[in-house]
């Protein structure tokens, strides 16, 4: 009864529920880094795939549902690792390392002779898995800390990635010598866009209006944005359509694996995306950018702390955490 009614069960991501011959490399992962675990560490790591736990999420400082990174072995932070590299590129891989590493700037900026800056704790990223991976049912994982969040969810021989979160602060800082920027492209490319346009494009996309304090679909909010507003990629040229292609990479970009080729089909119609900007397209300034369409956005909004704090989140309305396909397979756990 319950295979019949999943594999009828498509949702609006347009995934079907259907098994799968070999497990994935994500799958096997997450088994290897659940055998690393002890036992109450799987206690505090797993959870039911219908658990309350699993659509809730947020990007501030604080504890996490799931087992901290302070609590795991050597051992098991090199299966995290080989779990998380079955879904991040190399370049992903460096903006988490370094946004997670911003946490010891923090700490040490925020601390007084008083009192030690705690809340700033790079320990307290947890990860989180969500369901039977020793299966076929659907499942999924999450880390989640502050300015991360990573949630990616399995269905067959599909992958939902988002809600999907990275943010920086600092968003630029200098370390041993060396500048970090973790969100760096995902900046310069859009401002580049934005300079480029002119006329009416220009008019359409740069709207002058008080730049948004926060990402407007965070945790909690509800935000239908107008499909009219900003301009349509197909209306750029070949020079736009080049940096807008760039800055979509640069999200794209973060993805490995079938993560990578679930991130390409979903901006695979990238003509139809939209492109708004909100506030100074100079350097240092408070600005906010969305590129989206009536499923999807991403959001980049930098103002905080003097226009040096990024925030970028990237939202399926009717796909994160799985979409309907995941929930029916919820309902029916649940029962």
């Amino acid at each position: 009864m319950r295979t019949a009614l999943i594999a009828g069960s498509v949702g609006l991501l347009g995934l079907a529920w259907a098994t799968r011959e070999e497990p994935s490399a994500m799958r096997t992962a997450a088994a290897a880094f659940l055998a690393t675990l002890e036992e109450n560490e799987l206690g505090a790591a797993r959870f039911p795939l219908h658990a309350t736990e699993r659509r809730e999420w947020n990007y501030l400082p604080g504890e996490r549902k799931g087992i901290a990174l302070r609590e795991l072995d050597a051992e098991e932070l090199k299966a995290l690792r080989a779990l998380l590299r079955t879904t991040l590129s190399a370049a992903g891989e460096r903006r988490l390392d370094e946004i997670v590493a911003l946490e010891h700037v923090l700490r040490t900026k925020e601390s007084t002779p008083e009192q030690v800056a705690t809340w700033r704790d790079a320990g307290a990223y947890a990860v989180a898995i969500f369901g039977d991976v020793g299966g076929v049912d659907p499942w999924s994982w999450r880390l989640e800390g502050h300015h991360v969040v990573l949630h990616f969810t399995e269905l067959g021989g599909a992958l939902a990635i988002t809600p999907q979160f990275l943010g920086t602060n600092p968003a630029r800082s200098e370390r041993d010598g060396k500048v970090v920027e973790p969100l760096a492209e995902e900046q310069a490319l859009a401002r580049k866009l934005a300079q480029s346009l002119t006329g009416s494009l220009r008019d359409r996309a740069i709207v002058d209006a008080p730049v948004p304090q926060d990402v407007l679909r965070k945790p909690g909010e509800t935000v239908n944005f107008d499909l009219g507003e900003g301009i349509a990629l197909r209306e750029l040229d070949e020079a736009g359509r080049k940096l807008a292609d760039a800055l979509l990479d640069a999200y794209v970009g973060r993805f490995d694996g079938a993560a990578l080729a679930s991130a390409q089909a979903k901006l695979a119609d990238r003509g139809a995306l939209r492109f708004l900007w909100i506030g100074s397209t100079e350097p240092g300034k408070p600005h906010y950018y969305r590129i989206h369409c009536r499923e999807r956005s991403i959001e980049y909004v930098n103002i905080q702390n003097d226009a040096n704090h990024v925030h970028t989140l990237w939202r399926e309305l009717d796909g994160d955490f799985g979409g309907e396909a995941v929930r029916a397979f919820e309902g029916l756990k649940g029962k």
